[in-house]
């Protein structure tokens, strides 16, 4: 009795290691891709957190629309006021970031209510 592999079993073993190492080398642009979108929407949190930040910290607001531009991020502001009952009035922020990933435009918004001083 002979012992090894015969050529088609080593044939069939190389196929197989093929397919799998094929597999695994179509992975690593969607990991890359999914690297690159999250450093971007990171990007535009921060920016978000810190206009935001910024509005927070006037001691007036004026109401209406700003917009401007850091880096290669488009952003636009708008405050406007709110009254949610005869006695409690808050102070609506839309935040609007643009951005451009592959290729393609796109938008994150962000929402959110102050108080009123």
């Amino acid at each position: 009795m002979k012992k090894g592999f015969t050529l088609v079993e080593i044939l069939v073993s190389l196929l197989l290691l093929a397919l799998g190492m094929v597999s695994l080398f179509n992975l690593f642009p969607l990991g890359l891709g999914s690297l690159s979108y999250s450093r971007r929407i990171n990007a535009v949190s921060l920016l978000a957190q810190k206009k935001l930040e910024e509005i927070k910290s006037q001691k007036e607001v004026t109401f209406g629309v700003s917009s401007g531009k850091e880096g290669d991020l488009e952003w636009s502001i708008s405050l406007s006021p709110l009254k949610l009952k005869e006695d409690i009035e808050v102070i609506y922020v839309q935040l609007d970031i643009n951005f451009n990933f592959q290729s393609a435009a796109k938008t994150e918004r962000f929402v959110t209510y102050l108080a009123k001083d």
